[in-house]
């Protein structure tokens, strides 16, 4: 039987003591796993937005180091980028993957 400590607190002037303990199981991963939504180029998107969207999000990567690479290239390079290299940039800076893969690979 585990004693409590006398507090001055409760009438009765003991602190019951509460064993938690860590059973050791963990919960099933399946019940956790939240996938991302696949990527969709979006369609009929003006070049001039496209160009606008896409400076925004090399600027707001989530993660500073990407967020420096990605927006001064963004920003020197995308004015003259063709239909075709803005989608294939688009691709590779939203499609579901890890950031730190793109900064691995850029750097």
């Amino acid at each position: 039987v585990l004693r409590g400590v006398r507090s001055p607190l409760r009438p009765d002037g003991v602190i019951s003591l509460l064993s938690r303990s860590y059973r050791g199981d963990a919960p099933d991963t399946e019940q956790f796993a939240f996938g991302l939504p696949p990527w969709e180029e979006k369609k009929n998107e003006p070049l001039d937005i496209k160009r606008k969207r896409l400076l925004y999000e090399s600027r707001k990567r989530g993660m500073l180091e990407n967020c420096i690479l990605l927006s001064l290239f963004a920003k020197q390079y995308l004015e003259s980028m063709s239909e075709s290299h803005l989608r294939q940039y688009d691709r590779l800076i939203n499609e579901p993957s890890n950031d730190w893969d793109i900064y691995y690979w850029a750097t």
